[in-house]
């Protein structure tokens, strides 16, 4: 399995990298994505949706409002194809 967890994007809705969102092959899908702000709040929380697909990433928004370009901590687990499940965390830039 290899999984793929971008670093930076960049959610000014001109239509590249606009999602954040976990890419991969031999994964069968996200069992949680989390993201939190410097001060620990989780600022986005998702469960159970496919992998590849950026309509189940995060807008860059926190309850509806853009958040502050800024550095945030994810929190990742996959199920593998092969049934194992693996977990990443680590960071991601948000440009405005």
């Amino acid at each position: 399995s290899n999984v793929f967890v971008p670093n930076t994007f960049s959610p000014n809705e001109d239509g590249s990298n606009d999602m954040f969102y976990p890419r991969g092959r031999g994964i069968n899908r996200v069992k949680f994505l989390r993201i939190f702000n410097r001060w620990g709040e989780i600022v986005y929380e998702r469960y159970e949706f496919p992998v590849n697909n950026s309509i189940y990433g995060w807008d860059g928004k926190q309850k509806g409002i853009k958040a502050n370009a800024d550095v945030y901590i994810y929190q990742l687990e996959v199920y593998c194809q092969n049934g194992d499940v693996i977990s990443s965390t680590g960071n991601v830039s948000l440009i405005r």
